[in-house]
């Protein structure tokens, strides 16, 4: 069997990408150009995504879904990698199902109750609607000033 390969998602990839979310049945916003998808393919194959985007002035990770076929082999791990490279020093936070909260803390991720009042927002949305959920945050990691290096927006990927 080929290996499974991680990558960062193309412009030209994000209505692929997109099915992928609607054929999981995931009702979370649309992929939008500006975030970072990344995508675990085997061969052409979508087989797992995840992806960050920046919302009410915090940066989300949202969306990380595997096939089924793929789940508990590691392509999960390998997406959520991938985004805490990008993710870097940042802050970011994440409303993941309880029972995915000791995958998240991997990355950094902890359990939050001071939230902002997006992240506070949409978990009493998704609460509301029974989903089992939790806030997660990876706090901003402070760096030396000399290396305090601007945070980047998010870019299309050609």
């Amino acid at each position: 069997m080929a290996a499974i390969e991680i990558v960062i998602a193309s412009t030209s990839e994000l209505p692929a990408a997109q099915r992928f979310y609607e054929c999981r049945g995931y009702g979370g916003a649309p992929i939008r150009n500006r975030d970072y998808v990344v995508l675990a393919r085997l061969q052409e194959r979508i087989v797992g995504i995840g992806r960050l985007t920046e919302e009410d002035g915090l940066l989300w990770l949202r969306g990380m879904q595997v096939d089924p076929q793929f789940q508990r082999s590691g392509v999960g791990t390998r997406i959520l990698q991938r985004l805490s490279q990008e993710i870097g020093d940042r802050r970011c936070c994440c409303l993941p199902y309880t029972h995915l909260v000791t995958f998240y803390r991997q990355a950094g991720f902890v359990q939050a109750t001071d939230l902002p009042s997006g992240l506070a927002g949409r978990l009493a949305d998704y609460v509301s609607r029974s989903l089992p959920v939790v806030a997660m945050v990876r706090p901003e990691q402070s760096r030396p000033d000399s290396l305090n290096l601007a945070s980047g927006g998010y870019r299309a990927h050609q």
